[in-house]
């Protein structure tokens, strides 16, 4: 990167291509989606395939029906990772060709010489660092693939055994997404920050962890759970009569279903919620060290767009959470949805015929369906916010600039800057304002995240308690 350095009263910054931000989009969108959705299935999977895919609580459970969902879930799963894995390798290698481009025309020398000396450098060894676990992502998803069509097909005690061995290809998959966002902190800003670059560098991959995690874990939802319900419930309606009764039997179902659920990944991600404001706190201070930064800078003004798509994120995960959640405990547990609707239905009912009545109130009041599109709508928000974090990458922070031209100043200018000499080294201050400010600010999204953490905790124990009273009275099916 080719940086300005300002006068001593401008605050100049400078961009890469665009381009380089267009190629690292997919590649972020991919590395989250490997991370996200196979810890999702690690951590989810037992859940998921108690609640949907076995029917426990059933007894019209169909064998043929359960198995036709698993391979189903399961294929689909692996068809994205195999995606994810093909961009990874595609759009990191467009982005190494990019770069010995760029380098080439800047030198004047030719694609192979360029391309042997940024072999040697930090460039190269990302750019093999992604090759080296994005394929193995590749070919580990394949294996996934025939060990669960096997499995699907053999008998009991085989099944077991394949399921483990299914848990070993997720973890190694999900180390080798692990080990290729780090290649992300090898190049970051944090990288070449002059104070404890191997704290940053470990900061910034925390941060990443934690939104692949939550982000990833959205796509899990909405491309694999909501799947999976939406196939089992259509098999459900094909074994029963089409009566209000027995249609709104699979409304109560797929309210249990997400009552458990969503407590579940709600731990989850308040646990990624409070890695990503302290980690994200710090790296504002290296990098930004003052509110008038923030504001000032284009690196600011980025940061700033970006926390602000962030903030609907987690207003619809608090409508989920709060809101959505409080619904569909109602209806799993009383079973009776037409209580829940009878005040705004009635007229509805008076008038209409009682089979395109329930069709219209189960299109309108059916919370699996309100969380079908808001769970959607809130994966590609974070798919924007990823986009928005790839072009930040490509800005130059204010840290840099600053940096660069404090070395120019003599000491009695040091002092009066966000900056002091230590050394050799510039490295920023610890007792200025907006320190202080990152200070108390972390402090608060501890105990924030802490409070609801327990407070989720406590929430996911007291519903599957309320439910499993319930379920001993009835059948959820």
């Amino acid at each position: 990167m080719t940086m300005s350095m300002p006068d001593s009263g401008s605050s100049e910054e400078s961009v890469t291509s665009y381009l380089d931000a267009s190629l690292k989009a997919p590649l972020l969108v991919s590395q989250t989606t490997i991370v996200g959705m196979v810890f999702s299935q690690i951590s989810l999977s037992n859940k998921l395939r108690a609640l949907v895919l076995t029917n426990s609580n059933s007894s019209k459970s169909n064998p043929n029906d359960v198995m036709r969902i698993s391979v189903g879930t399961n294929n689909r799963l692996v068809m994205i990772l195999i995606l994810s894995a093909v961009t990874l390798i595609v759009f990191s290698t467009c982005l190494y060709i990019l770069e010995i481009y760029n380098l080439s025309s800047e030198l004047g020398l030719s694609f192979l010489d360029t391309y042997s000396i940024l072999n040697n450098t930090s460039t190269g060894t990302v750019w093999l660092l992604r090759m080296a676990t994005s394929i193995p992502i590749l070919i580990f998803s394949i294996i996934y693939y025939i060990t669960i069509r096997k499995g699907s097909y053999s008998k009991k005690v085989v099944k077991i055994k394949t399921r483990s061995i299914n848990y070993v290809i997720l973890s190694v998959i999900l180390i080798c997404g692990s080990i290729n966002l780090i290649s992300n902190s090898m190049v970051s800003h944090n990288a070449a920050t002059e104070f404890l670059p191997w704290l940053a560098i470990s900061v910034d991959w925390f941060h990443v962890m934690a939104v692949s995690i939550w982000v990833g874990g959205l796509f899990y939802l909405s491309l694999i759970l909501l799947y999976a319900i939406r196939i089992s419930s259509k098999d459900m309606e094909n074994r029963v009569t089409n009566t209000s009764e027995e249609g709104e039997q699979i409304v109560i179902r797929n309210s249990f279903l997400l009552a458990v659920m969503l407590p579940y990944f709600s731990v989850i991600a308040i646990i990624c919620l409070g890695i990503i404001g302290v980690s994200g706190l710090y790296m504002a201070w290296l990098q930004l060290q003052s509110v008038g930064s923030l504001f000032g800078s284009l690196y600011g003004n980025i940061l700033i767009l970006k926390l602000c798509v962030i903030i609907p994120m987690i207003v619809l995960g608090a409508y989920h959470q709060i809101k959505l959640h409080y619904v569909v405990v109602r209806i799993a547990q009383r079973g009776d949805k037409g209580k829940e609707q009878s005040e705004i239905s009635s007229d509805t009912k008076r008038r209409r015929d009682y089979k395109d009545s329930y069709t219209q109130r189960r299109d309108r009041y059916d919370p699996f369906r309100r969380f079908s599109k808001t769970i959607k709508i809130e994966s590609l928000i974070g798919i924007a916010v990823l986009t928005i974090s790839a072009f930040l990458t490509i800005t130059s922070p204010p840290s840099m600039v600053q940096s660069g031209s404090q070395m120019q100043m003599q000491s009695p200018e040091l002092g009066n800057s966000s900056y002091v000499e230590e050394g050799s080294e510039i490295v920023p201050k610890i007792t200025n304002e907006f320190t202080i400010a990152a200070i108390i600010l972390a402090a608060l999204v501890l105990i924030v995240s802490f409070y609801y953490f327990r407070k989720n905790k406590q929430e996911l124990k007291a519903t599957i308690n309320l439910l499993k009273t319930d379920i001993d009275k009835k059948d959820i099916d």
